[in-house]
């Protein structure tokens, strides 16, 4: 039976059954042609498993991705590649189809850690990302050079969706036009090396737009975004713009990078006040499988147990799917974030920089100081300041702030950034 006879036969039956408007007929018949062809039109289809479009790539991709930037790591500093093995296989017979890592993610371990896990025919299941990244290339051509590198350490010959890296104003104005990097993606879509050409994104809502506007060949994007910051370089409004120009949607860092994986008791009550009860990851996804925008959240899965709840949370996946109660929830637990005593109103709009001293202000305020306020761990605050943000990719420290004032006009929250810099000196020491 063709598609068209099954729609003929899906309708016939609905207005035997009873009286129905044709708009519900359609969208029944629609519905069970999606169930008749997913287990041959999803990759690595299980029914345990959601499954969302990725804009106009046409393929379906699980609404749970795995993250390949933070795996389990040995004493010696490396990559546990067994452990890591085992998780990505998991995670594969769960029914996750997209595998998201970077050329200079742990130092290039995680490349070969996909490599690993991919090898024995497991990479015919799933879609495999990459990235390049700008910051590291001294001329136009380390592009090809850097995407070679992440072919032979991935194992394979095509890579499915591949990004310019970090996309930011600095990267975008010194590396990404003058280098041309988009023609060169667009020549590796036309000789077959890459099928999905897109980006990640780390700036302002308007820069996000200049890029989404640049070349209507964009397939996809991947940008940050959770619950906290809605309002947060692309925020909110990034995956609708992303997706009335076509693009398909990936989502990193669901938790804030562990933070709202493990939630200070304010927000944690705050969540419950409403009588909804979850664990604290499940409400960070929820909140990002809610939109309907969004293709896949990529989780980054440190150990078998994360790689075993974030399946069982996928499972439920669903557009629209949280209650007003739920929604109620969440808002609650924002405002308990914003009123911890020191917080800093500061939604990194970016319309602060560029710095003359090259100073990371949004990210500084509203990321890394702002998360420090709530669990008070230095060590992780610094882990998120320092190796999260070098000069070139984020821009430098407070301790480069020489209060020269450039910025102030610029805030339109009328924040004091040079005092605001003192404190975050006095705080983190650096």
């Amino acid at each position: 039976m063709d598609r068209r006879d099954f729609i003929k036969k899906a309708m016939l039956s609905a207005v035997a059954g009873a009286m129905v408007s044709p708009g519900a007929i359609a969208r029944e018949a629609e519905k069970q042609v999606s169930v008749e062809e997913r287990g041959t039109g999803i990759l690595n289809y299980n029914p345990n498993m959601q499954y969302r479009p990725m804009g106009r790539t046409g393929v379906d991709v699980s609404a749970l991705g795995f993250g390949m930037l933070r795996l389990p790591m040995l004493a010696s500093g490396h990559v546990d590649m067994d452990q890591s093995v085992e998780m990505v296989h998991r995670a594969i017979e769960g029914g996750v189809n997209y595998i998201d890592t970077g050329r200079v993610y742990i130092n290039g371990e995680s490349e070969q850690a996909v490599g690993k896990a991919l090898a024995g025919g497991w990479r015919d299941r799933v879609y495999v990302t990459s990235k390049s990244p700008w910051w590291v290339m001294e001329r136009p051509e380390d592009f090809e050079r850097l995407f070679d590198e992440s072919r032979r350490a991935i194992g394979t010959d095509v890579i499915d969706f591949y990004h310019i890296h970090m996309i930011m104003h600095r990267g975008w104005r010194e590396k990404v036009l003058p280098y041309r990097l988009i023609e060169k993606m667009e020549k590796l879509k036309a000789e077959g090396k890459i099928r999905f050409m897109g980006f990640s994104f780390h700036d302002s809502l308007q820069l996000f737009k200049q890029v989404v506007e640049y070349t209507p060949a964009w397939d996809f994007c991947l940008i940050q975004h959770n619950y906290l910051d809605y309002e947060y370089e692309a925020g909110v409004l990034g995956p609708k713009y992303a997706a009335a120009n076509g693009m398909g949607l990936a989502v990193m860092k669901p938790v804030r990078t562990g933070f709202l994986a493990r939630l200070p008791q304010s927000m944690k009550d705050a969540l419950a006040s409403t009588g909804v009860r979850k664990p604290d990851t499940e409400w960070a996804l929820d909140y990002l499988w809610d939109i309907p925008e969004v293709s896949v959240a990529v989780s980054g899965m440190g150990s078998m147990a994360d790689v075993e709840e974030n399946l069982k949370y996928a499972a439920k996946a669903s557009p629209n799917m949280l209650t007003p109660a739920e929604r109620e929830a969440l808002g609650a637990a924002i405002r308990a974030f914003r009123s911890t005593p020191g917080h800093i109103d500061c939604t990194g709009c970016y319309q602060c920089i560029p710095c003359p001293q090259n100073v990371a202000i949004g990210y500084i305020f509203a990321y890394v100081y702002n998360n420090y306020l709530v669990h008070r761990d230095l060590k992780r605050a610094m882990a998120d300041y320092t190796v999260s943000m070098s000069p070139v990719q984020r821009g430098d420290p407070a301790s480069s702030c020489v209060a020269c004032g450039q910025c102030l006009p610029k805030c339109p929250r009328h924040l004091d950034i040079p005092r605001l810099m003192d404190r975050v000196k006095e705080a983190l020491g650096k």
